[in-house]
């Protein structure tokens, strides 16, 4: 009876695992001076939610067993003004408002980065700013003039210094959203044509990327993928390598390469409300895109897939990153996938055939290991 009892129970574990309502049950045991930091896709708590404290509520308890969570904030902290007001351009966009930032605190969000396409509006993106700062959330990707813009996000844990830099490929106008050296806004990595990047743009990243080096331990770069751009951002030219959303652009592994040749120790992409494929470049991990996380905006609801990264840092390097696929349920909730059953498994197969190079993936208990240093777990202690 005994024995019948505890297998019981574990099968119960294992489905509340599966499920996304229990904390993921990720593998291998790092020892308490191991970090674990998840990235997750993007992200938008929008008050059109009837209470935004639920937008994590089935994978609160995975984000809060973290030591640290990374995201894109798609979307200004601040109160809309409407449809067809809040941006131009993008008429169909409402800011989703302030009460994001209590979601994020409440759900173990500690840096975000807000270079992005809705980060439009000077003052909208200074409030934003503020927002985030009285809840006490760092954040990289914009600021006051192009030099705060580039300034990274720097934290701490276990006395390991991580730091982060985010820019973006896709915008609106310039004078709405480009930083300069009077005017607040983001900070860009601009291509015309999905093959080329920017010389300007991409030697400042590699030098933003060279300088953060040798300040931290870890350094992670985003940014937002143009997507074929905007049809405002380069005069209404047309700038499409390709429409397929799901195939990442020459430009993109230009940028990922340079900024691992410059430094940095992980790189990874997203905006294009898809998932996107993987590489392993040097012996250094990429994500080319990690497709949505919580996303409440109207008019999204269809694009439900997504990535949340795992990456183990153990003694000031980057042990392990691996990946568990996201979709969202009936009440656009997000939640963890088995990669081996099902759904899980049809997205892990879609980030094989989108990968141009496929690295090994190799699925370990209930994740898909992109990445890992020879040597074996360690209790660290």
């Amino acid at each position: 009876m005994k024995t019948r009892t505890l297998t019981a129970l574990a099968v119960l574990a294992l489905s509340a695992v599966a499920s996304g309502d229990a904390a993921w049950q990720w593998t291998g045991s790092y020892g308490n001076k191991s970090i674990e930091m998840l990235i997750i896709g993007d992200i938008q708590v929008h008050t059109r939610r009837a209470d935004p404290m639920t937008a994590f509520n089935r994978l609160s308890p995975t984000l809060k067993r973290a030591d640290l969570v990374y995201a894109n904030l798609e979307g200004l902290l601040v109160k809309s003004a409407g449809a067809k007001t809040d941006i131009p351009d993008k008429p169909e966009w409402t800011h989703p408002g302030p009460d994001g930032a209590k979601v994020l605190k409440a759900n173990n969000i500690a840096v975000v980065g807000v270079a992005n396409n809705v980060a439009s509006g000077r003052d909208n993106i200074l409030k934003s700013l503020g927002v985030l700062d009285a809840a006490g959330i760092i954040h990289t990707g914009a600021g006051r003039n192009i030099d705060e813009a580039h300034k990274p996000a720097i934290i701490e844990r276990k006395g390991v210094k991580i730091g982060f830099l985010q820019y973006t490929a896709r915008w609106y106008q310039d004078k709405d959203a480009i930083a300069n050296a009077s005017e607040a806004g983001v900070a860009k990595i601009a291509s015309i044509d999905g093959i080329t990047i920017d010389p300007g743009d991409l030697e400042r990243a590699k030098a933003d990327i060279k300088k953060l080096r040798a300040l931290v331990d870890i350094v992670v770069v985003s940014h937002h993928n143009r997507d074929g751009a905007t049809p405002v951002q380069f005069a209404g030219k047309q700038t499409a390598v390709g429409k397929d959303r799901t195939k990442s652009e020459e430009y993109q592994r230009q940028f990922a390469h340079a900024a691992l040749d410059s430094g940095a120790d992980l790189v990874f992409g997203h905006g294009t409300h898809t998932i996107q494929g993987v590489e392993i470049y040097n012996g250094k991990p990429i994500l080319y895109a990690l497709g949505h996380s919580n996303f409440d905006q109207p008019g999204y609801e269809n694009a439900v897939d997504g990535l949340v990264a795992r990456v183990v840092i153990q003694n000031k390097a980057i042990k392990r990153v691996s990946f568990v696929p996201v979709t969202r349920d009936k009440n656009n909730d997000v939640y963890l996938l088995d990669p081996t059953e099902a759904d899980g498994a049809k997205l892990v197969g879609w980030v094989k055939e989108r990968s141009f190079t496929p690295p090994s993936l190799r699925v370990d208990g209930h994740e898909v290991v992109l990445f890992e240093k020879p040597g074996g777990t360690t209790n660290n202690r």
